[in-house]
C-alpha cells in the first residue's frame, strides 16, 4: 500500500505518559449487578454412596437415588450475572441428536451480600447447576412415557410444571386435574378411580403415551474459558495484582433425570420377586441324542 498523508490528529496506541492504566473492578461489579439477572448456584459433588474402592465402577452396598447423573448438588448462593449469546439448537449426528444450546455468563466476583452466602467469592466448576431466580423461564418439551400401574408415579425427563397435552397409544386424551395431578417433584400421579392408559395386554406393561409439557429451564456449567483471570489494579495507593471474575460457558439441561431406577429410599436393598416362576433347568420330554464323535477316515 502506498504511503499517504495522515488525516487529522493521531492517537498513539502506547502513549508516552506518566499515567498508568488500572482496572476498576468495582465499576465492573456495578455494571453487571445493574444489568444482570439473579442466578442460584448449586455446586456439583460426586456421589460416593455404596462405593467400596475409589476406582469402583459399580456400587456394591446401595444405590444413591438422590444423585443426578452421579452427582449430588448443594446450594452455594445467589449471584447476579449477565446472560448473553443465549441460543437453542439440535443438530443431527451419527449417534442421534446433539444439543448445543449454550450461552455465556458475564459474572461478578462475589455472591450477593443479602443472601445466605454473605458475599463470599464465587467458585465455579464444570458440572455445576445454575437456575434463573424469580423469573418466568418455563420452556416446552415433548417425549414418550410409560404408564405406571398400582398408583405409581411417572417421571418425565424434567420436573413438569404444566402438562399441555397428553395422549396414549390408543388415541385417548387425558386432562390434568381430572385424570392425573403433578406432585411436588414434578412427576405425574394418576388419580385413583379415574381413566388412565392402563395395561397393554400384548406386553403386560403399562401403555405408552405421549405428552407435551412445560418445565423451568436451568443450565450446567459446560466450561470456564478463563478460570484464573488476573490484572493490575491500584487500591489505597498500592499497585497490586487482583483476581478478576469468571467468564463461563453454560449449557441448557439435558441430563436432569439420569437417576437410579428406584421408587422410594426405604426400598434400597429390597429385591423385587419375579413376576413369573423361574424356568426349570431341564426341559420336559427331554430325549438325549447320541452323537458319534469319532473321526472316520474314508481313505
Amino acid at each position: 500500500m502506498a504511503d499517504k498523508k495522515p488525516k487529522g490528529n493521531q492517537l498513539l496506541a502506547n502513549p508516552d505518559s506518566e499515567w498508568e492504566v488500572t482496572i476498576n473492578l468495582d465499576a465492573d461489579e456495578r455494571f453487571v449487578n445493574g444489568q444482570g439477572t439473579d442466578f442460584v448456584h448449586y455446586k456439583a459433588i460426586p456421589s460416593s454412596i455404596g462405593v467400596k474402592e475409589r476406582g469402583d465402577y459399580r456400587k456394591v452396598d446401595a444405590a444413591d437415588i438422590s444423585a443426578t447423573n452421579g452427582f449430588k448438588y448443594k446450594e452455594a448462593g445467589c449471584f447476579t450475572a449477565m446472560l448473553v449469546s443465549n441460543r437453542k439448537s439440535k443438530n443431527a449426528m451419527d449417534g442421534g441428536l446433539f444439543d448445543e444450546s449454550t450461552a455465556r455468563l458475564i459474572m461478578p466476583r462475589f455472591y450477593n451480600k443479602n443472601g445466605d452466602s454473605g458475599g463470599k467469592r464465587i467458585h465455579l466448576a464444570p458440572g455445576d447447576r445454575i437456575y434463573i431466580k424469580d423469573a418466568d423461564v418455563e420452556v416446552p418439551n415433548w417425549q414418550k412415557m410409560t404408564y405406571t400401574p398400582d398408583n405409581g408415579e411417572d417421571v418425565a425427563q424434567f420436573p413438569i410444571t404444566c402438562v399441555e397435552y397428553l395422549e396414549d397409544s390408543q388415541g385417548v386424551e387425558y386432562v390434568a386435574g381430572r385424570h392425573f395431578t403433578l406432585n411436588k417433584d414434578g412427576n405425574i400421579k394418576w388419580l385413583a378411580g379415574q381413566k388412565n392408559p392402563g395395561i397393554d395386554p400384548d406386553t403386560g406393561k403399562g401403555r405408552v403415551y405421549s405428552l407435551r409439557y412445560l418445565y423451568n429451564a436451568h443450565y450446567y456449567v459446560l466450561s470456564i474459558p478463563n478460570e484464573l483471570r488476573v490484572g493490575r489494579v491500584t487500591e489505597g495507593g498500592v499497585r497490586k495484582t487482583a483476581r478478576m471474575p469468571y467468564h463461563a460457558v453454560i449449557q441448557r439441561e439435558y441430563v436432569y433425570h439420569q437417576k437410579v431406577k428406584s421408587k422410594k429410599p426405604e426400598n434400597i436393598g429390597k429385591d423385587t420377586k419375579r413376576t413369573k416362576e423361574e424356568p426349570d433347568q431341564k426341559p420336559t420330554n427331554y430325549t438325549p441324542i447320541k452323537v458319534n464323535m469319532n473321526i472316520v477316515d474314508d481313505e
